[in-house]
C-alpha cells in the first residue's frame, strides 16, 4: 500500500506537524511542533501545507477559454485586488466554475523559501497546497479546523480563508454576509480527540454549527481530504516540478542553445552555397544549350545538350575519317612541345590541328634556331615541313607542319 506524508509548516516559525498516511488516508505515524531537521523522511509522495494566513483564495473572471491566454491574463484581471505588484506574486489556477477561475496568490519570496528546503530534505515528488484546501468541504456547509490557534474555514472546493481565532468571529459574519444570497446552511468544525465548540462561541452567528472528532487528531482530517480530493497545487508556471533528468540538464540549456544556434549558422551557410552552386549549374546549362542550339540550328530535342554535342563531334569525325584524331592529339603535342620551348626566342603565334597534324605560325631568332628546332623534331620520328620563313628585324617569323612518320 502506498504511503505518503505531509508537512504542515507553522506561519510564524521553522516547527512543522507531520505525519505520514495510506492510501486510504489512515495515519501511520505523526508529530506536531518539532523542527523540520528532526524529521526522518522517505522519499515519498509528500504534501507539503502551506500557511492559509499567507495566500490568497480568490477567483477571476477571464472572458477566454484558451488556458494559455487565462494563464496570461488572471494575474492583471485581479490586480487592483492585490497590494503588491503581480510581478511579485505567484498566480497558481484551479478549476474554472460559472466562468470563473480559481486562483491561489502567494508571493514569490515565500515559494522561494519553501522550494530552497526541499533539496535539504531530499524529496522529489511534491505537492505545494494552501492548508485551507487540506480542510474537509461538507457538502452542505463550509468546513472548519482549528490549526495551531489560526482557524481555517472552507467555503467551497477552491475558496476559504484562514484568520487567528480571536478574529475568527467577525470574520465569518463578514463572509456570511457576502454570501448571503446563497448561504451555507452549516458549519462543521472538525476537531480532533478533545471538543473545541465550547471554547468557541459562534452561537451568535445564526448557523448550525456541527463538531465531529477524530481520535488521531486533526492531522488525520487533512489526510483522508488529501486522498479524497485533488486539491490546486501551488507549483505551476516557473514553480511547475521537473524530473531529476530535467534539473540535471538545466545547466546545459545555454551550452545546447548556442550549439544549435551554430548549427542553424552552417545549415544556412550550407543551403546558400547549394542554392548558388544551383544558379551557377542553371547558367552554364543555359549556356551549353546556347552553344548547342547554335552549333546545330537544325536541332529540335534538347535533352542533354553536353552529350548530344560530343555525340554529333564523334559522328561528323566518323564522317570525316578522322575517329583517331583525338587520340593524337595530346601524345604529338607532349612531343613537340619541349622541342619549342628550348627553341631560343621562341614565340607561337597560332596553333591549328586538324586532321592529326599542327600548323604552327611562330617567330624565333635566326633561321639557324629553325634549323635545330626543324632537326631536333625530325630526330623525334615526325615529319617537319617548313611552309615559310620571313626575317624581319633580327626576327625569323615562320610557318611549320608537323605530322607523324606515315
Amino acid at each position: 500500500m502506498r504511503i505518503s506524508q505531509l508537512i504542515c509548516f507553522h506561519p510564524n516559525n521553522n516547527q512543522v506537524n507531520w505525519a505520514t498516511f495510506d492510501s486510504k488516508g489512515q495515519l501511520n505515524q505523526g508529530a506536531t511542533q518539532v523542527d523540520l531537521d528532526t524529521l526522518e523522511l522517505q522519499n515519498n509522495p509528500t504534501f507539503i501545507l502551506v500557511p492559509g494566513t499567507e495566500v490568497l483564495l480568490t477567483q477571476a473572471d477571464v472572458p477566454s477559454r484558451q488556458w494559455q491566454r487565462i494563464i496570461q491574463a488572471v494575474p492583471y484581471a485581479l490586480e487592483e485586488q492585490l497590494a503588491e505588484d503581480v510581478e511579485n506574486l505567484h498566480f497558481a489556477l484551479g478549476k474554472t466554475k460559472d466562468g470563473y477561475v480559481a486562483v491561489a496568490v502567494i508571493a514569490r519570496t515565500l515559494m522561494d523559501s519553501y522550494l530552497q528546503q526541499l533539496p535539504t530534505l531530499g524529496l522529489t515528488s511534491v505537492v505545494l497546497i494552501p492548508d485551507i484546501l487540506a480542510v474537509p468541504k461538507p457538502n452542505d456547509g463550509w468546513g472548519m479546523l482549528l490549526l495551531d490557534e489560526i482557524a481555517l474555514v472552507r467555503t467551497d472546493s477552491y475558496a476559504g480563508f484562514a484568520i487567528e481565532t480571536e478574529c475568527l468571529h467577525n470574520a465569518l459574519s463578514v463572509t456570511l454576509l457576502e454570501h448571503e444570497s446563497n448561504p451555507p446552511s452549516q458549519i462543521t468544525i472538525f476537531s480532533g480527540s478533545e471538543s473545541l465548540a465550547s471554547t468557541i462561541d459562534l452561537t451568535t452567528l445564526g448557523i448550525p454549527i456541527i463538531e465531529k472528532n477524530h481520535s488521531e487528531g486533526i492531522l488525520a482530517w487533512m489526510a483522508q481530504e488529501l486522498v479524497a480530493t485533488k486539491p490546486l497545487n501551488l507549483l505551476q508556471g516557473d514553480y511547475r516540478s521537473q524530473d531529476k533528468m530535467v534539473s540535471l540538464l538545466r545547466p546545459w540549456r545555454l551550452t545546447a542553445l548556442l550549439l544549435l544556434f551554430w548549427g542553424g549558422l552552417i545549415m544556412a551557410e550550407q543551403w546558400l552555397e547549394y542554392r548558388q552552386l544551383r544558379q551557377q549549374r542553371q547558367a552554364l546549362n543555359t549556356q551549353i544549350e546556347k552553344v548547342y542550339r547554335e552549333t546545330f540550328p537544325s536541332a529540335h530535342k534538347i535533352v542533354n545538350p553536353r552529350v548530344q554535342m560530343k555525340q554529333k563531334l564523334v559522328a561528323l569525325r566518323t564522317q570525316q575519317g578522322d575517329t583517331s584524331a583525338s587520340e593524337n592529339f595530346l601524345p604529338l603535342l607532349t612531343k613537340i612541345s619541349p622541342q619549342l620551348v628550348r627553341t631560343s626566342g621562341f614565340e607561337l603565334k597560332q596553333l591549328d590541328y586538324r586532321q592529326g597534324q599542327f600548323d604552327l605560325q611562330l617567330t624565333v631568332t635566326s633561321l639557324q634556331a629553325l634549323e635545330h628546332l626543324k632537326r631536333r623534331l625530325t630526330n623525334l620520328g615526325l615529319n617537319v615541313e617548313i611552309q615559310s620563313a620571313n626575317s624581319h628585324l633580327n626576327k625569323v617569323a615562320s610557318r611549320l607542319r608537323i605530322k607523324p612518320l606515315k
